[in-house]
């Protein structure tokens, strides 16, 4: 005596779900609507209908593995939203509804070989972006000169002169230079999604920008290290500043 089979030991739920869209036992399609998912299979017995649905026996009788599986092709071809690994009612009228549609298009293009699966997957619908789409990281070019000039222009509002060599040897320099550095390497990150709008109730797209940099972070930053670092010198630029206003002000005398 051969053994059995899993499937076979389970009645085959899940080998007849792969192979084939049509109720067990010779069964056939008749009527079924979704607002009655569990009536439209007549049988041999007079044509009454029978209230278990073999799409949600089968559907309950998969294993999570299973069913996590045959969800996901669901989801795929938009009769299902979320894959799950439960049974619920949502995911067996989803199996239901696919069932329908598969025995119908199996029929009517010819198809007697045509599987659900294969029927799932030629029918797979690419997302359409109603949800978070991927964040988009903007990364500014800068060369080494440009940013050592992005500096010199803030010591020389500051100080009245360029970043020098002897700067650049300090810590103060090279700690602000890092965090410049790290700053136009990072860029800014951009989401975009489809949100409805609760005043208009109409579904738009709604962009958030997190900036990792612009011009003015850049230049507040520096101003900030300078600042602290060689007070003297801004000082001096501020009595210069000051004494140059005021010797205009007084037309010169």
């Amino acid at each position: 005596m051969v053994a059995k089979s899993a499937d076979e030991a389970r009645g085959s739920a899940l080998g007849t779900w792969k192979t084939t869209g049509l109720p067990a036992s010779g069964g056939v399609i008749s009527n079924q609507s979704a607002a009655n998912g569990n009536q439209g299979f007549k049988g041999g017995n007079g044509g009454l209908f029978v209230t278990t649905d073999p799409y949600a026996v089968e559907a309950l009788n998969m294993t999570p593995k299973e069913r996590l599986a045959v969800s996901k092709l669901l989801v795929g071809a938009r009769y299902l939203k979320k894959p799950t690994s439960k049974y619920n009612k949502t995911f067996a009228d989803a199996l239901i509804k696919a069932s329908q549609e598969f025995a119908v298009e199996a029929t009517r293009s010819g198809r007697p070989d045509l599987t659900i699966r294969a029927f799932l997957t030629e029918n797979y619908q690419a997302p359409t972006g109603t949800g978070p789409s991927l964040p988009q990281r903007e990364i500014y070019k800068k060369t080494e000169e440009d940013r050592i000039a992005m500096l010199n222009q803030v010591s020389q509002t500051l100080r009245g002169q360029d970043i020098t060599e002897e700067d650049k040897t300090q810590k103060w320099y090279k700690d602000l230079k890092a965090s410049i550095d790290k700053m136009i390497d990072a860029g800014s990150v951009r989401t975009v999604t489809k949100q409805v709008n609760p005043k208009t109730k109409k579904l738009e797209s709604v962009a958030v920008t997190v900036p990792g940099y612009s011009e003015e972070q850049v230049a507040a930053t520096a101003e900030k290290a300078i600042r602290k670092a060689t007070p003297e010198d801004v000082a001096r630029k501020e009595r210069v500043d000051f004494t140059s206003w005021m010797f205009s002000a007084l037309g010169g005398r």
